[in-house]
């Protein structure tokens, strides 16, 4: 059985659904394998497919994520086909468009409903979008920049504790490794400082 990826992040479970606690449901999809249509309700419609008109019609995925970029689109199919295929659950955020100011991060989350043969017979799942007041102010390449900057911060405490451990072991050539791989990191890092402050003149 493959390792599901709900029990890989379990140990995240209280930040997760912290953040839900301060979100919103904005939408919901249902998806049918057999046909690969999917059903959505108006808040999915207006995000996912870019016409409210569309709720509750059958669609080809096509045209289900027609409001999503193109790689974003794929992205979110890529997530359920994948779910489907391998006893998943569906976990992907989207930058979707607003007509009311910039992009926002969207977190689509679902479930792949299964027979007695674990044979995939509909999928189902709803679309959050996280409460920040001041992400209407931000521009999309700003929350990019934010994420970037976010995740470089992570990779330095991951490569710090790697270096621990590889003091540890005793292996020069390791220790040398991780030693280029933090001066980089270390470079990236005030890299996203002089970027963020603002000019003195």
């Amino acid at each position: 059985m493959k390792r599901r990826r709900s029990d890989t992040r379990r140990g995240t479970a209280p930040v997760f659904a912290r953040t839900l606690a301060k979100s919103e449901i904005v939408g919901t999809w249902e998806w049918d394998p057999a046909t690969g249509h999917f059903l959505l309700d108006e808040g999915a419609a207006e995000r996912m497919a870019g016409d409210v008109r569309l709720a509750g019609l059958p669609l080809r995925s096509e045209r289900a994520t027609a409001g999503l970029g193109t790689a974003e689109a794929a992205r979110f199919l890529g997530d359920v086909g994948r779910a489907a295929e391998q006893e998943d659950d569906v976990a992907v955020d989207l930058w979707v468009a607003s007509a009311t100011g910039p992009a926002r991060k969207v977190l689509c989350r679902g479930r792949i409903h299964r027979d007695a043969r674990r044979q995939p017979v509909r999928g189902e799942g709803t679309l959050v979008e996280r409460a920040d007041p001041g992400a209407g102010t931000r521009s999309l390449r700003e929350l990019k920049r934010a994420a970037a900057a976010e995740a470089i911060d992570e990779a330095a405490e991951l490569l710090i504790a790697a270096r621990r451990a590889i003091d540890a072991s005793g292996k020069p050539r390791l220790r040398q490794l991780i030693d280029v791989l933090l001066l980089e990191v270390g470079r990236e890092i005030a890299n996203h400082s002089g970027a963020t402050e603002s000019p003195s003149h």
